[in-house]
């Protein structure tokens, strides 16, 4: 039985391409096991994005198909699964960290371990195992931005105050009204609820790397076991091979 360690870190732009590949391939191939590690930041970018409530879709919930989050520095898990452990061991074929920010990635590039991501791909790298990684920041390409309340737009019906079942949005003392994103789950019933689309979800923006991040996604090429994909089509492409799928 094959089995993969998709690492989330805390880069959204991707995220939501990434999990709807997953969650495909998870489909197409039932029998590989799938874990996924959380970094704190990952935790809380998935959540934003609308993705932390659905990883269970993912995850094969097996021996080795767990969600690990809120591990120890030395990337123990509260449950008392040591991560790094599992995979100095070869219980995973292949770990994948996608989308890695750039944060992450400049980690990876300079042997830093310091999170649940960066400690799963300096394991892998120091036991051989095959790290693929989907930087964030990868030449010139569009990023996802999540829910946003557009001020313009916004009449102050309030309707999508109702709707929110997280209490996620409120009212300041000026009347505006403000998505809390420290609550939101990127549940999108606030878009749905607005009637004069003031709320706009998973809306699409240019972004330009800046050159320090592509040196870094161009030292990450240079380790041999790395293998850098520019999407999530790539990614699932490459974990086929690897795991002769």
């Amino acid at each position: 039985m094959s089995r993969i360690l998709w690492c989330i870190t805390g880069a959204g732009g991707q995220l939501r391409n990434v999990f709807e590949a997953f969650l495909r391939f998870r489909k197409k191939h039932p029998s590989v096991e799938i874990g996924i590690a959380l970094s704190k930041a990952g935790e809380e970018v998935s959540r934003i994005y609308g993705v932390l409530d659905r990883l269970g879709e993912v995850a094969s919930r097996s021996r080795y198909g767990g969600i690990y989050r809120n591990a120890s520095w030395s990337g123990i898990t509260p449950d008392g699964i040591p991560l790094g452990g599992r995979i100095s061991l070869h219980r995973y074929d292949v770990v994948a960290i996608a989308p890695a920010s750039s944060d992450t990635v400049a980690k990876i590039a300079y042997g830093i371990s310091d999170t649940l991501p960066t400690m799963a791909a300096n394991q892998a790298l120091k036991t051989q195992i095959p790290l693929i990684v989907l930087p964030a920041d990868f030449a010139m390409r569009f990023a996802t931005l999540p829910c946003l309340i557009n001020e313009y737009k916004c009449k102050c019906c309030l309707f999508c105050v109702d709707e929110c079942p997280y209490g996620a949005i409120h009212i300041l003392p000026n009347r505006d009204v403000r998505i809390d994103y420290n609550k939101c789950r990127g549940c999108g019933a606030c878009r749905e609820s607005c009637e004069y689309g003031a709320i706009q979800c998973w809306e699409k923006v240019r972004i330009y790397p800046s050159p320090i991040d592509l040196k870094n996604v161009a030292e990450l090429r240079r380790v041999d076991g790395i293998h850098v994909v520019k999407d999530s089509e790539e990614l699932v492409g490459k974990l086929k091979g690897l795991l002769k799928l």
